[in-house]
């Protein structure tokens, strides 16, 4: 792993708070795993933010929920930095879990990010990225035998998550945590998010690593090769550009091919999920697509348009639940205490 961690300074309080994102698409399934990272991906933040607070302490404290996932990436920080000071962690994710919106990537950047800022910055961002990418965990159902609040087991990583919560906006990334392209929102975006109404664990943990481990691995042997050149040759271009329509119309099929059809039919209503973005593209939202491992679907689109938009939803898609958010166009946000 490339990182070469600076000097870890004493504690000192501070606090941040991280972005969430909406995972568009990843590129190739077969590219990452468990523990090593990749695989490229597409999305963009969302302010939907964790927040988390870093003390002085003579031990390793935690206070909050999750803190099986909170504890696993303070060790990794300590590990990776050398770090021998003792710290209270202090740590909320934005609520909304397994539900494809990123709580636990942006719970996970957060803890780093904070513990980071807290000692000096022995980490630049991309060494932050990188570390997450390599440690990156899931809740896992269990008993709390450690008392540490909850098992969790390995997960997968495509950096689209600590990156679009770093520095805000679109992100695209290529193999093996790297960025290849990056774009601001244009003014007056909002977010329309809709989810169906089921059940938000089978998204999490074993689950998760067996829906993606099988079946959305084969349909990426078939069809990545088609989704990165689409991404290389019609995206990027658009993106470097600054054009989010062509942009968004470019990465259209990918909602389409590979992976996530795999992602989209693990759901009980998996034709509904697809009437949803349809009905959100012919309302003239962008970036119209299940995110992640879903159920949630979600689209950019000019603020005066999302009254009409989320009427139709409302009329035709009665049971999805419906949010409107901001993309956030700044990312990580510091503060001292």
């Amino acid at each position: 792993m490339d990182i070469d961690a600076g000097k870890c300074g004493p504690v000192t309080p501070i606090k941040v708070s991280i972005p969430a994102r909406i995972h568009y698409s990843v590129l190739d399934m077969n590219l990452f795993s468990p523990g090593s990272p990749g695989g490229g991906g597409i999305g963009y933040a969302i302010d939907l933010r964790a927040r988390v607070t870093v003390e002085p302490s003579t031990d390793v404290e935690i206070v909050g929920d999750r803190k099986g996932v909170i504890h696993h990436q303070a060790m990794a920080f300590k590990e990776q930095t050398g770090c021998e000071e003792g710290f209270r962690i202090t740590a909320e994710d934005h609520g909304v879990r397994h539900l494809g919106m990123g709580s636990t990537s942006a719970l996970s950047t957060a803890v780093l990010a904070a513990l980071n800022a807290s000692m000096g910055r022995p980490l630049d961002h991309r060494e932050i990225r990188l570390l997450l990418g390599i440690n990156f965990v899931e809740d896992h159902p269990g008993d709390d035998d450690d008392g540490l609040g909850g098992l969790v087991v390995p997960g997968f990583e495509t950096g689209v998550g600590p990156a679009a919560g770093l520095y805000g906006g679109m992100v695209v990334m290529t193999d093996r945590l790297e960025i290849a392209g990056t774009m601001r929102f244009p003014d007056g975006l909002k977010v329309v998010a809709a989810v169906i109404a089921e059940e938000g664990e089978g998204n999490a943990g074993e689950d998760e690593v067996q829906l993606l481990m099988n079946r959305a691995r084969e349909l990426d042997l078939r069809d990545s090769g088609i989704k990165s050149r689409t991404v290389l040759l019609e995206a990027l271009p658009a993106m470097f550009r600054n054009d989010l329509v062509a942009f968004s119309t470019a990465l259209e099929p990918l909602q389409e091919l590979g992976s996530k059809i795999a992602e989209i039919e693990h759901h009980s209503a998996p034709d509904r999920i697809r009437e949803a973005i349809d009905l959100m593209r012919s309302n003239g939202g962008l970036m119209a697509g299940m995110s992640s491992v879903g159920p949630t679907v979600a689209c950019l689109l000019q603020e005066n348009r999302c009254e009409d938009l989320i009427q139709s939803l409302s009329d035709e898609l009665p049971e999805f639940k419906i949010r409107l958010m901001d993309p956030d166009p700044t990312g990580l946000f510091i503060e001292d205490r």
